[in-house]
């Protein structure tokens, strides 16, 4: 795909990794629809960002704000090429019944209902227009494996992943790309941690800076990866995977090398623990 003049939307796109892809499609010609949860901040970035783009503030979780989305790209710039469910949340580290239902129930919401109503909005212009690719970004817990301390994230992108496998199954006969892409640990505030869910966790997540300080990436890297991957892919389906291979070998080898030199190590955590969910069971 050649992105000059190509429809990007992105949503939670006013600040980290979907913003560092607006930058990066911009960079190569495209027309991008940014969009968070605030107006005031769609309209800074907008205003940041150039004449080839717009915006309007959406919550994902809200199908109809969604929808509105969708319309407002589609008038004002005749087509969607693109759409990035990029939108997300993070609980803070903790286990995953220690959470209390509405936060467990608001994780899905965003993350999860988010990304399916994304895909519907999507679907509907681009079946009209005979093409169209939807990226949804996967992360810890795609591969289905355990998660802690992130369980409760980690469930919500291996929904995520399932999601985008059966949809790439269901519209296989139509032409619509479908993308998974995993971005890695990245040098975000989504990853800035400071409150834990119980104690046993926060003895686990005190040294997470020095984690993050060897597998994590700034946000613009990733972001180069998935425009690379949207100029040459041409397959119906694909699953992208940053944190793989010799690199991923790389960071880990940083991460023992700091484990075993302390001077390389950046200051443990100061980390205000939560207290776990207790259900209110008189037994």
């Amino acid at each position: 795909m050649n992105l000059k003049d190509k429809v990007i939307v992105i949503t939670g796109s006013t600040r980290g990794f979907g913003n560092a892809v607006a930058r990066a499609v911009l960079a190569k010609g495209a027309r991008v629809l940014i969009s968070g949860r605030r107006q005031v901040d769609v309209d800074r970035v907008v205003a940041e960002l150039g004449e080839r783009t717009d915006g309007l503030a959406c919550d994902v979780s809200v199908a109809e704000q969604v929808y509105t989305l969708a319309r407002f790209a589609a008038e004002k710039f005749g087509r969607i090429n693109v759409w990035v469910n990029n939108a997300g949340i993070t609980p803070p580290p903790g286990g995953v019944l220690d959470f209390p239902p509405e936060e467990a129930e608001r994780a899905f919401r965003v993350n999860c209902i988010g990304t399916v109503n994304g895909t519907q909005a999507a679907l509907a212009v681009m079946k009209p227009q005979g093409h169209g690719t939807i990226v949804n970004l996967y992360g810890r817990g795609s591969d289905l494996k355990p998660t802690t301390p992130s369980g409760l994230y980690g469930a919500t992108k291996a929904w995520i992943t399932s999601f985008t496998r059966t949809m790439a199954a269901e519209y296989k006969d139509l032409p619509i790309q479908f993308i998974g892409f995993s971005p890695g640990m990245m040098t975000t505030d989504m990853l800035n941690v400071h409150e834990v869910v119980g104690q046993a966790v926060a003895d686990t997540m005190r040294r997470f800076p020095m984690v993050l300080k060897a597998l994590g990436n700034p946000p613009e890297v990733p972001a180069a990866e998935l425009v690379r991957l949207l100029e040459t892919n041409d397959q119906p389906f694909g699953e992208y995977f940053f944190m793989r291979g010799l690199r991923l070998m790389k960071m880990l080898a940083h991460l023992a090398w700091m484990g075993m030199n302390k001077k390389a190590r950046p200051p443990e955590a100061e980390l205000t623990v939560l207290p776990p969910f207790e259900p209110p069971l008189d037994v």
